[in-house]
């Protein structure tokens, strides 16, 4: 069986056609990891992609559309993001937000949107977060998001290591390991590579592959100067950052 894992979407849709066009010709399911909305301005038609998906769980984005977490926190574009999404989603989708769960467990591995500690918040980037998440790990695999930062954190004989997939590339997953996993982000990457980030999984074969595709970018970017949003917020995605 083979599974795509998505992350990050932040209400772009081309970026989201483009992946999930790729997808459907490879794998038997999807998996979201959580911020379908926020910074992008296809909110509605995004959400609409959800039924799509096998499992999907909640974003901190997600959450403060749907005013389930306050997001005075969240830098003034994102704020900016923010209200300007809640102004025009429906009701019916902020419902469907509503209902997206924090942490899924199950088949052997996990999926969250920050980290099992802090489910909607907690960045995955420095030795000490990733270290107490490895120790309270019930499964081997935890597929997270957040950091749009595509790459595998390895837990080796009490040695933690970081594979970067900035490119494209492979893992093969070892038993004994534990490993959380990235697959980037769709919508918004920001390692240094503008174009969408998604893993497909391998059951059988215990194989990672980090794929990277191509999607018009301009053409958010124009919709979104159209409507008024800040610089930073279009011109970010053509530099992957």
């Amino acid at each position: 069986m083979k599974i795509g894992i998505i992350s990050d979407i932040h209400a772009n849709l081309p970026a989201l056609e483009k992946v999930y066009s790729e997808l459907e010709k490879e794998v038997d399911e999807v998996y979201f990891l959580g911020d379908i909305v926020g910074y992008g301005p296809y909110p509605n038609e995004c959400i609409e992609y959800l039924s799509k998906f096998g499992y999907s769980v909640l974003g901190n984005h997600d959450a403060a559309v749907a005013d389930l977490r306050t997001y005075e926190d969240f830098n003034p574009y994102a704020q900016f993001a923010i209200d300007w999404t809640k102004e025009r989603i429906s009701w019916e989708n902020i419902e469907k937000l509503r209902k997206l769960p924090l942490i899924i467990e199950d088949n052997n591995f996990c999926l969250v949107h920050g980290s099992i500690r802090e489910p909607l918040d907690e960045y995955l980037i420095n030795y000490y977060s990733v270290l107490a998440n490895f120790e309270i790990m019930d499964e081997n695999i935890c597929f997270f998001g957040h950091s749009h930062l595509a790459g595998v954190f390895v837990y080796s004989d009490k040695e933690i290591y970081y594979v970067n997939f900035s490119e494209e590339g492979e893992l093969k997953l070892q038993k004994n390991n534990k490993y959380l996993i990235n697959p980037g982000s769709v919508g918004q990457p920001r390692d240094g590579n503008w174009k969408s980030s998604f893993v497909i999984y391998d059951i059988d074969k215990k194989l990672l592959k980090f794929k990277r595709v191509a999607y018009d970018v301009g053409k958010i970017q124009n919709y979104m100067k159209l409507l008024g949003f800040p610089k930073q917020l279009w011109e970010r995605l053509q530099y992957g950052r």
